[in-house]
């Protein structure tokens, strides 16, 4: 029986580690974006921008989140304001990439295309690199390890429990 409380202590551990890993993945992959989040009535738009600089990356991302309705255009605006992406967004979540180009304030900006007011978040930023997204594949790895350990050593203990009384 003692062994088995070692086992669930263990496994208890790699869990708690995946999610810790979790979160810092999470932290290191936000902390360069920058958010911005309101309600945009009809005819309006929100205009997020972002200082970004093509020698540290050449690959900047932007993400909407529509909270309460669909329906809005997405633009993104180099330094010179000239478009350089356009989108329009019918879905609660949605990614989308773009080449930076020059250094300087690239902006995201929102436009409500809806005939209601919209609530949402977007944010723009670099890319991240590998070394911060594969700190999200680690994390989920191990928080699988630990869940498939969490079944087994339940199974485990009892059949140990019934050899025991045999």
């Amino acid at each position: 029986m003692q062994r088995t409380g070692i086992l669930f202590v263990i496994v208890g551990g790699i869990v708690c580690t995946g999610i810790i890993l979790s979160f810092y993945g999470n932290q290191l992959i936000f902390e360069d974006l920058i958010k911005g989040e309101g309600q945009i009535k009809v005819g309006e738009s929100l205009t997020i921008p972002a200082d970004l600089d093509n020698k540290e990356t050449q690959n900047g991302i932007y993400a909407i989140q529509i909270i309460d309705s669909k329906g809005v255009k997405a633009k993104i605006l180099d330094p010179f304001d000239v478009e350089i992406e356009s989108q329009s967004i019918n879905e609660e979540d949605f990614e989308g990439k773009f080449k930076i180009t020059t250094s300087g304030i690239y902006k995201l900006v929102i436009e409500n295309t809806n005939d209601k007011e919209v609530k949402l978040l977007g944010v723009i930023g670099p890319e991240p690199d590998a070394g911060k997204k594969s700190l999200g594949f680690i994390s989920l790895y191990v928080l699988i390890i630990g869940l498939v350990g969490m079944i087994i050593v339940p199974i485990y203990a009892i059949k140990n429990r019934k050899r025991s009384f045999s």
